[in-house]
């Protein structure tokens, strides 16, 4: 089955029989879908460590996240996570993080500048994959990918990633056949050339760090905090373990924001009343003078953050989670699982039911400022930044990164989206939801 046809065969789910169903695919067994804050919230925090990433899925993902944070389980996924938080300190947004995205948007103004005095039609969500590549690799890294300078040039390591990402996915939806397919047609050779090309880019910025003495004493570095980290038995971490988290982080740290913002502009782009009221606000708060938001000012854009996370209600970056049960377990409303069972949601289907948001389907960022949780949602309940122990470490990074470039654009131009585009659009097969199709839009400057 196709990841769009999971997708939404979980909302049918939902819709006829309710948050707590249980149905079984042939050859996969038992699933228990729990759409509901409880359910989720004691698979995830309470009985946590009942329910772990399935084995099939994670050989499925090997050939591309590795041993890497996304497709590990227990120890590996605690190290690894202690880690990576160091470089969402608050230290690290103010010196290090909120400096290269304010360097980034001025490449991206620049860009859009040209193509408002062209007129050209350009597809949107394609400059910020660029945007959002460039950023996370000077950020953690120390590397410049020159997406934003060299547009004529596609970006072979984005390429590859998405190639690898999609035929991933296609794994996942065809559990049982897909070694022997992928060893005899293109599609398996591409993947194995992606890959390689991949993890040789990775063993590339592995060994030039290696042989970089200096860059190798930054400690505000991500990529050094893994290469000086040490397990309890003082062996530090080798070339192909630094190889798999460089390839989490990347897909944490390009795709999700990415495809948020396309999101958040075709939203835009269809609820004018939303976008004056958004652009209102960017204009009490941002100037001539002061054309970027500095960080301690995000947190003055409350109307901007809403809208940002109301497109995350309806386009989650993973729309779908399932986990293995280890033992016999019950729900707190008494639904059995037993061991070997999967038990699954969907942030896609729960940010659609009735049950749980109030006119659920409506783009309506003012649910998040009247509400009682306000811009704290419950995180069991908006889902998309997942939740328990495995809450996103990159919440507040996505959301700033998010936020900054937005503010800044909406402040001086307006985007016109194409008619003969489908609406809504589709999201394509990844493990992400990434648009199907470009998102074609021309730019003009506001008045």
């Amino acid at each position: 089955m196709r990841e769009k046809g999971l997708t939404k065969f979980m909302y049918e789910v939902l819709v006829t029989y309710g948050p707590i169903a249980t149905f079984t695919f042939p050859g996969l067994g038992r699933f228990v879908t729990i759409n509901n804050p409880e359910s989720i919230e004691y698979v995830m925090k309470t009985n946590f460590d009942n329910y772990i990433k399935t084995p099939g899925s994670r050989i499925r993902l090997l050939d591309l996240l590795g041993d890497g944070i996304f497709n590990v389980n227990g120890q590996m996924w605690k190290f690894q996570r202690k880690l990576a938080s160091h470089l969402f300190y608050g230290k690290n947004f103010r010196e290090i993080i909120c400096v290269v995205f304010e360097e980034e948007t001025k490449k991206f103004l620049k860009i859009m500048e040209e193509k408002a005095n062209s007129g050209e039609i350009f597809d949107l969500q394609e400059l910020f994959y660029r945007f959002t590549l460039d950023s996370f690799g000077k950020i953690t890294f120390g590397l410049d990918f020159d997406c934003l300078t060299n547009l004529k040039n596609p970006v072979r390591f984005a390429a590859e990633f998405d190639l690898a990402q999609s035929i991933t996915n296609k794994r996942i939806t065809n559990p049982f056949l897909w070694r022997f397919n992928e060893m005899f047609t293109d599609e398996g050779r591409k993947m194995r050339e992606a890959c390689e090309y991949l993890t040789n880019f990775a063993y590339s910025i592995i060994k030039k760090r290696r042989n970089d003495p200096e860059c190798s004493k930054n400690p505000k570095d991500i990529l050094n905090l893994f290469m000086n980290a040490e397990y309890e038995n003082g062996v530090k971490l080798n070339d192909k373990e630094l190889r798999d988290i460089i390839l989490n982080l990347i897909i944490a740290g390009r795709d999700t924001t990415a495809q948020e913002l396309a999101w958040m502009m075709y939203n835009l782009m269809e609820n004018p009343g939303v976008e004056r009221k958004l652009v209102n606000e960017v204009n009490s708060l941002l100037s001539e003078d002061n054309p970027i938001p500095k960080y301690d000012d995000i947190k003055k854009f409350e109307y901007t953050q809403a809208t940002f996370y109301e497109t995350l209600r309806l386009h989650p970056a993973v729309p779908i989670n399932i986990k293995l049960c280890l033992k016999d377990d019950r729900l707190p409303n008494g639904t059995p699982i037993y061991a070997g069972e999967l038990v699954n949601w969907s942030s896609w289907a729960i940010g659609r039911d009735e049950r749980i948001w109030d006119k659920a389907k409506i783009f309506n960022p003012e649910r998040f400022l009247n509400s009682d949780d306000g811009l704290k949602p419950s995180q069991y309940k908006f889902t998309s930044f997942n939740c328990g122990p495995r809450l996103c470490l990159g919440q507040n990074f996505a959301t700033i990164e998010a936020m900054t470039l937005a503010t800044s654009l909406l402040r001086i131009y307006k985007f016109e989206r194409m008619t003969d585009q489908k609406s809504p659009p589709d999201f394509a097969i990844s493990l992400t939801l990434p648009m199907k199709d470009p998102l074609l839009v021309k730019v003009h400057r506001r008045n």
